[in-house]
């Protein structure tokens, strides 16, 4: 899998702790790129976002392979299992209240690209000079926005846009969305925390992946523009960039 790419995560300009994790994961046959956003304060969030990667890098083994998209699926849907149990577990064990992280998570192989997501992180892709939000937010507000209740400029300025109605380690019940894309040229996928989609318009997000620099001084920039932007979040980016495959 020869594709450039390139993490990092930052704590932002107000708050005393990252609750952020993400990381991205190799071998010959997949790229496996993980955003999670921790919520619930110190040593819950930080813990739960933790605990979900963890999860994924132990069991990213170098012969990980998935030969379908169903393989896929299934892998992704036991991970989240026992990640939300685990995190359902541990808060119940510790009394930590309202525990539990966002994730948005990307598998490349040579044939298909699936995308996945709970909570309010997302993921993007570039293409044809467009960037488009493959992801939908979990979110109160996009909850009434799909339902005609609020027009989308009131939904920016909703003073509980930042509520979530869904993360892992917030119910038994799991859920998450789960999208496949096949025969693909990609300029670039992109998966986010709320920290930078919350500070930097989607056209400004554009305008850095368009420029010419490094994958790691794109990702860099995206978060120094969230931090002048206001930074009052933890800031997480993973960027993958020329992304080509597909049966053909």
């Amino acid at each position: 899998m020869n594709f450039n790419y390139s993490y990092a995560t930052d704590i932002g300009q107000t708050r005393s702790h990252n609750e952020d994790a993400v990381s991205v994961f190799e071998n010959d046959h997949t790229i496996i790129a993980a955003v999670a956003d921790g919520m619930g304060g110190h040593s819950a969030g930080d813990v739960a976002s933790k605990m979900t990667m963890d999860h994924i890098k132990e069991t990213f083994t170098p012969k990980l392979q998935f030969l379908d998209v169903e393989s896929a699926r299934i892998w992704l849907a036991d991970v989240l299992d026992y990640v939300n149990n685990d995190i359902l577990n541990y808060a119940k064990e510790h009394d930590m209240k309202s525990m539990g992280t966002t994730l948005v998570l990307t598998i490349v192989t040579k044939e298909f690209i699936a995308v996945a997501n709970i909570g309010d992180s997302r993921a993007y892709i570039l293409a044809h000079n467009e960037l488009r939000q493959v992801t939908k937010d979990h979110t109160f507000v996009r909850e009434l926005l799909e339902k005609g209740k609020i027009s989308a400029r009131a939904a920016k300025l909703h003073p509980n846009k930042n509520v979530i109605n869904n993360a892992l380690g917030a119910s038994a019940s799991l859920h998450f969305d789960f999208s496949i894309i096949e025969r693909y040229d990609l300029d670039a996928i992109l998966l986010t925390s709320d920290g930078l989609t919350g500070f930097v318009e989607d056209k400004e997000i554009l305008d850095v992946l368009n420029l010419e620099m490094s994958v790691d001084e794109k990702v860099k920039k995206l978060i120094r523009e969230a931090n002048e932007g206001g930074g009052r979040d933890n800031i997480s980016v993973a960027l993958i960039e020329s992304v080509k495959g597909g049966a053909s």
